[in-house]
């Protein structure tokens, strides 16, 4: 079997447990070996995620590698097949660019794509030990800072599992995140931030970005407004990609007012069966709407710190987010733009 070969049956979950073993062992001592991994998987993931955006090249490709063989009979008649195909999509795309306003901020797949970059840790470098010896967090962490993504979050679900913690639950988010699953990544980051203190800063960071991939703008903002207006270290990060998205935020201009709505996820039926509430392994977020002290204006609102005992008619201090460009339709539902709540009294 060849290397290529080799990968593919990885990457498709087709190797034995020692096969993998294996595979993992190598993937770590030959460099080789593991540039080429990371070559493939990351064709694998781009293929995923741009197929849209790729069809003209790939009929531009087809129709260049045409140019240079032979013109046969079948060949000009495939010829002209591709290339009728290849102008209706750059007809589409010309009509989409003609009607885009060019004022509305980029998608959030092509900011996700300029704002995520990897995790750099060495946390995973263990010299010395023969892999047998290697406890299966070493392990782990040797996988992730191999990128070996597949491996690491194998290993750091079994982890989370058997040895709940911060580092353990950011790494296996982070390793969600590498490879698309942003589900998955929203859920293990939230627990960090609701559980623990260590790897608070980092997850709020990640989470924001798997929000944005998940193209949920309400989760998004509260996670940047909540970087921002706690002077996180992510914070520069938090604005750019805040203003990017079509927003601004001043966290010197406080305003004040009740909430109208409120709702929160885990509520107590989800809670421990001694009324903790130990979120691990839960997303718990909370979301409504809150209005100024006149009640004329009223904004959405959603974070993944929810405040506890927070109710109807409570007053607030929150921040307000402004949208910079004029939406479209009725995008924001009738509210006035979006807050984040800073806390109750």
């Amino acid at each position: 079997m060849s290397d290529f070969e080799l990968i593919e049956e990885y990457l498709s979950g087709k190797l034995s447990p020692e096969e993998k073993r294996k595979f993992r062992s190598r993937l770590l001592n030959d460099p080789a070996f593991n540039q080429e991994f990371q070559e493939l998987k990351e064709i694998r993931l781009q293929v995923r995620q741009s197929a849209r955006n790729d069809i003209k090249s790939f009929f531009d490709g087809i129709e260049t590698s045409i140019e240079k063989d032979k013109t046969t009979k079948d060949q000009t008649v495939m010829k002209k097949v591709i290339s009728i195909a290849a102008s209706l999509v750059l007809i589409a795309a010309i009509s989409y660019i003609g009607l885009r306003d060019f004022n509305s901020p980029p998608s959030n797949q092509e900011l996700f794509n300029q704002h995520f970059t990897s995790y750099n840790s060495l946390t995973g470098q263990v010299r010395g030990t023969a892999e047998e010896n290697l406890s299966l967090e070493d392990k782990a962490f040797m996988a992730f800072d191999a990128k070996d993504f597949y491996a690491s979050e194998e290993m750091l679900t079994s982890l989370v599992a058997a040895e709940p913690s911060a580092m353990n639950y950011f790494y296996l988010g982070a390793s969600q995140l590498e490879l698309g699953k942003a589900e998955e990544a929203i859920k293990n980051l939230n627990t960090v931030i609701n559980n623990y203190s260590g790897f608070k800063a980092q997850s709020e960071w990640y989470l924001a970005l798997a929000h944005l991939r998940n193209e949920d703008d309400d989760a998004t903002i509260g996670s940047l407004a909540s970087i921002i207006t706690k002077e996180s270290e992510y914070e520069a990060k938090a604005r750019v990609l805040l203003e990017e998205m079509g927003y601004t935020l001043d966290d010197n201009d406080l305003d004040s007012g009740p909430v109208i709505i409120v709702n929160r996820k885990p509520d107590r039926d989800d809670w421990a069966p001694d009324g903790s509430k130990d979120t691990k392994g839960l997303r718990s977020w909370q979301w409504g709407v809150v209005s100024d002290l006149s009640g004329e204006k009223s904004y959405k609102f959603m974070t993944d710190h929810p405040i506890d005992n927070l109710g109807e008619g409570d007053m607030t201090v929150f921040v307000v987010v402004e949208r910079k460009f004029k939406a479209r339709g009725n995008r924001n539902n009738g509210m006035d733009g979006r807050a984040f709540i800073i806390d109750k009294y």
